[in-house]
């Protein structure tokens, strides 16, 4: 079996962990306040915040922006269907805007028509680690704040995004470019916004022990993805009868915002070394994206990624205007495991009980997350396209 996401395991992340729980607190702020500075730095915004999630940074800056209940924040209406309890717990109103379905990213004049007199924010996402059009957002006046969770290195005109809007927020998580197993980065070129967000977090404890926990969880899980035995658990928790309960499970598992530790100093370390080589990782990535992309049999639509500025990798996600759930039912037996409708992205506008984002709600039907990875070999990924065409033969012939 093929799986849709694997995470890469390294030596030295492992020696990183094996040497956690030895290291002095005085040590592990010192890696910390390193990374922050070389994160700025890769990022050309003066100030950087490593935090405890993406998720958590975002509600450091929406309450450091003092957005308070009744006040709107317009969203794409394809994002992340776990963003919106965020927001919503402060009574805060999410406004979904319309997205353009050939790059996935939020439409400008959709913002535009989708702000009132109560919007204080725009939430920009550069969806898949494509930019979306952030310089226009910017100018039609309302604070902006850049989710960068896929996109670190990703540039317009040469700009890094994440230094555009008032603020940024990064994600390390396990399966992200930076994965330092948890945690996230709170990026902001406003140095009152940074006053607000720092004595918050100073007053955070620093422990090891719980990120030492989330990285041997994700080995483990790695370790059974790898395994011959992710072959049946794929048909299982993947199966028409089993997919839609295993999608609650999951997210029910992940809703939970961790802000009550700061950011660890294995954490820094390993996300100090991913850092440095982010450049030669988006490189090879970006190379077997397009590879991909150019061997697509005609059912399937790769995203437009470039239309705004640079694009890095995060996933390999394409438009398929069938049926997903039989065309996944079919992958799986032949031993390939695509990402469908939540698995990939939220219609957001649909979560809200809007109907007016028809764009969303047909990319949330038709989007399929398809295998590619760090780690990808020659040969898995002939597999990956073999498989691909011998669906949609399947499907022609069907």
């Amino acid at each position: 079996m093929i799986p849709r996401r694997r995470i890469l395991l390294e030596a030295t992340d492992l020696a990183d962990w094996l040497r956690a729980p030895f290291i002095t607190p005085e040590r592990a702020a010192a890696e910390v306040t390193a990374f922050e500075r070389e994160f700025a730095a890769a990022m050309c915004v003066p100030h950087a915040f490593a935090v405890a999630s993406g998720r958590d940074a975002l509600c450091l800056i929406v309450d450091s922006l003092g957005i308070k209940s009744g006040d709107e924040i317009v969203i794409p209406a394809y994002t992340l269907g776990e963003l919106l309890p965020l927001l919503t717990a402060r009574g805060i109103v999410p406004v979904p805007a319309e997205i353009d379905t050939d790059t996935f990213n939020v439409s400008v004049a959709s913002v535009r028509a989708a702000m009132t007199p109560r919007t204080r924010a725009i939430l920009a996402l550069h969806l898949l680690g494509a930019p979306c059009d952030i310089a226009a957002l910017c100018a039609l006046g309302v604070p902006v704040i850049e989710d960068c969770a896929h996109a670190p290195g990703a540039s317009v005109d040469g700009r890094p995004v994440g230094s555009f809007g008032i603020a940024a927020l990064f994600s390390l998580e396990a399966n992200k470019a930076l994965a330092a197993f948890g945690g996230g980065v709170l990026a902001t070129r406003d140095d009152a916004l940074a006053e607000r967000v720092r004595p918050l977090l100073a007053q955070r404890p620093r422990r090891e022990w719980p990120a030492m926990r989330k990285m041997l969880l994700k080995w483990v899980e790695e370790l059974l993805v790898r395994s011959p035995l992710y072959a049946v658990a794929a048909r299982l928790m993947f199966g028409a009868r089993n997919a839609a309960r295993f999608e609650r499970f999951y997210r029910s598992a992940n809703q939970r915002v961790r802000a009550d530790v700061a950011f660890s100093g294995m954490q820094a370390r390993i996300a100090r070394r991913k850092l440095a080589r982010l450049v030669q990782r988006h490189a090879r990535l970006d190379a077997l994206w397009h590879r991909l992309a150019d061997a697509l049999p005609s059912a399937f639509g790769a995203q437009r990624r470039d239309a705004c500025g640079r694009p890095v990798f995060y996933n390999f996600v394409a438009r398929y205007c069938g049926d997903l759930e039989p065309l996944r039912q079919r992958a799986l037996a032949l031993g390939l495991d695509l990402g469908i409708h939540g698995e990939v992205m939220d219609d957001t506008a649909r979560l809200l009980g809007c109907d007016d984002c028809p764009g969303a709600a047909t990319l949330y039907r038709q989007a399929l997350l398809i295998p590619l990875y760090d780690g990808m070999g020659e040969a898995q990924l002939h597999r990956v396209i073999a498989r691909l065409h011998a669906l949609a033969a399947d499907g022609a012939a069907a």
